[in-house]
């Protein structure tokens, strides 16, 4: 039974940048997960928009942190799974995994092997 709203894959992308990253899941790290596991740039602003919509949905929390003297002392805000976003997270994969081997069963390459 689905508990949790879906996610699109855009947010999907960012619940899991934000959970390998663990406690180092701030808006730039984030930002650079998110572009290597879609293997291609995306629009950084996007990134902080989605994050905001996964803050009110409950699915991550945010805290800020005073910046050291690299960032000329600009604090940076982490980001960190709630239950919920892995819940959210969970379900999706979940769903994301029928659809791939329902797809490689009865897609066009399925087929195609089948042969």
């Amino acid at each position: 039974m689905k508990l949790t709203e879906s996610l699109g894959q855009f947010e999907q992308l960012i619940l899991t940048a934000v959970m390998a990253l663990k406690d180092n899941a701030y808006g730039m790290q984030i930002y650079s997960k998110v572009c290597e596991m879609a293997d291609r740039e995306m629009n950084l602003g996007s990134v902080y928009v989605t994050l905001d919509r996964l803050q009110k949905k409950g699915y991550v929390t945010s805290k800020v942190a005073g910046g050291g003297p690299e960032r000329g002392g600009k604090p940076r805000r982490f980001y960190s799974l709630r239950p919920a976003g892995v819940q959210a997270l969970t379900e999706s994969v979940e769903t994301a995994t029928r659809i791939s081997e329902t797809f490689w069963r009865f897609g066009k390459w399925g087929s195609q092997r089948a042969k």
